[in-house]
Parts: structure tokens; sequence; C-alpha cells
């Protein structure tokens, strides 16, 4: 029988909890990790191709500033953390219900850092009185996400994620029900740079990150650091979902809802 799942009572009961134990890290000479990562490892691009351009994906460099990187980790080094996932999560405004994949309040505002940059998203979807929930992430080396697709019933479209600490490669890839010979893309998320999903490439592409200690970005191995992500979303309009993919719609369409397999069993 599979052990229960220890839940966060809607940020309620979120506490600063340690992070999940991580194997200590054995560094190799670089020579070796450039040999594995042209070996095996797929290759990011710093730069955004012209398929996932047409797609609705955006990077944006250098979207904030160094000195607000480091105010903007200090205000989420000073709140609560959650441990139910196999990484640490903090929730703001809504919290993201992983268990039905749907959106409950939270009696925890938006910082006052946090609007502002919400007020600076390019584009951004949503009304003018903020984003209605943000997920902070935290990944250690070693730590990833599986690939998925933001619930369409829970948020709306335009998903944005702002690197702070160190960089990552995520992937992207049209998901098996859209196409199933649909190629894989590898992009390298700097410090500071700012993901915009929009339209298809968030509504059909699944996006995730490897679990691994390095990432090859462009053909050199770069070791991963502390990375937190800030993941700004707003929440759909009532009614049924308008995405216009139906084929890879959970909310209204045909595609299955998929329940997450990363949470934490008691005593993990």
């Amino acid at each position: 029988m599979a052990a229960a799942v220890r839940l966060v009572d809607d940020g309620l009961k979120a506490r600063n909890t340690a992070p999940p134990a991580i194997k200590p890290y054995k560094p190799v000479c670089a020579a070796n990790n450039a040999a594995y990562a042209a070996a095996n490892v797929q290759a990011a691009s710093r730069s955004v191709c012209d398929a996932l351009a047409a797609a609705g994906v955006a990077l944006v460099h250098d979207f904030i500033s160094a000195d607000e990187e480091a105010a903007l980790l200090e205000t989420v080094d000073g709140g609560a953390w959650e441990g139910t996932l196999s990484r640490r999560v903090q929730h703001y405004g809504h919290r993201f219900v992983y268990e039905s994949k749907t959106c409950a309040p939270v009696d925890r505002p938006l910082p006052p850092m946090f609007r502002a940059v919400c007020g600076r998203l390019p584009r951004r979807p949503w009304a003018n009185d903020g984003a209605a929930q943000v997920t902070v992430n935290e990944y250690e080396p070693g730590q990833g996400i599986s690939p998925h697709v933001d619930a369409h019933g829970a948020f709306a479209d335009g998903l944005y994620s702002l690197t702070l600490g160190a960089g990552v490669a995520m992937r992207l890839k049209k998901n098996r029900r859209a196409d199933p010979d649909a190629p894989t893309h590898a992009l390298w998320l700097p410090p500071r740079s700012l993901l915009c999903l929009r339209g298809e490439a968030r509504y059909v592409y699944g996006h995730g990150i490897t679990s691994r200690r390095g990432d090859n970005v462009g053909g050199a191995w770069v070791p991963r650091g502390r990375r937190v992500s800030l993941t700004f979303r707003g929440l759909p309009p009532p009614g049924p979902c308008a995405c216009g993919f139906p084929d890879s719609c959970d909310a209204g369409g045909t595609a299955p809802l998929l329940l997450p397999t990363r949470l934490r069993p008691d005593g993990g």
C-alpha cells in the first residue's frame, strides 16, 4: 500500500523545513564533465529557436538587476517553506493544490517586490491588480522537476518564470497527444532571466528540468548551483476553459488530468 502523503494546510501551517537530503557532490575534472556532456547530455541553447518562438516561448535576459536579484532572494529566504514536495516551495496569493491540480486562496499576499516584478511582466494577459498566484521553487544541485503542462483549469494563459541564483537548462517538448514525434528542445535559463510561455507554449508544450548536477550549455559543462524560481501566473476566467487546444486540455477537453508523482511520502 502506498505511503500516506503529508499535506500542508493551504499555507496556514506552512513552516520552515529543511531541504531534502542530497547526496554529497563528488567533483570530477572539467575534462571528464565535458566528455560526459558531449556524449550523453543534450546541449542547451542560449537563445530561443524559431520553432519555440512561433509556439509562444520568449526569454528575456537580465530582466532584473543583480541588486534586485539579491533583494528578491533575501525576501524569499525570509519566508516560510513548505516541504510537501521533493523540493522546497512557497505559495503567495493562491496555493496550487498538487493533489487535485486546482488553486486555493491563502492568507499570504504577494510581497511588494513580487508585485513590482509582476507589474513589469511583458504582455501580461491578466488584470492590472497584480498576479493572482506566485510559486517559489528551490532547486539544489541534483534536483529537478518532471516534464508537465500547467493545469489548464488552474491558471490562465501566460506563465512567467524568473530565475534567481544559478542558471539551469529547461527541456520543452510538445506533448505526445499533440505530436508523438515532437523534438525535445533544451533552453538555458541564465540567472536573472525571465522565461515567458504563452499560447501553444503554455497549453501544449511540457516543460521540465532533468535531475542532474550540471548542464551542457553549447558544448561546455556548467555545474549547477542553488536556483530559486519565481513563477507568476493568473487565475483563469470563470466558465469552461477557452484555451483553444482541446486535445491537450485537462479541464474541458480530452486530455487526462494527471496527478503529480513528486509528492513526498511520510518519512521521505
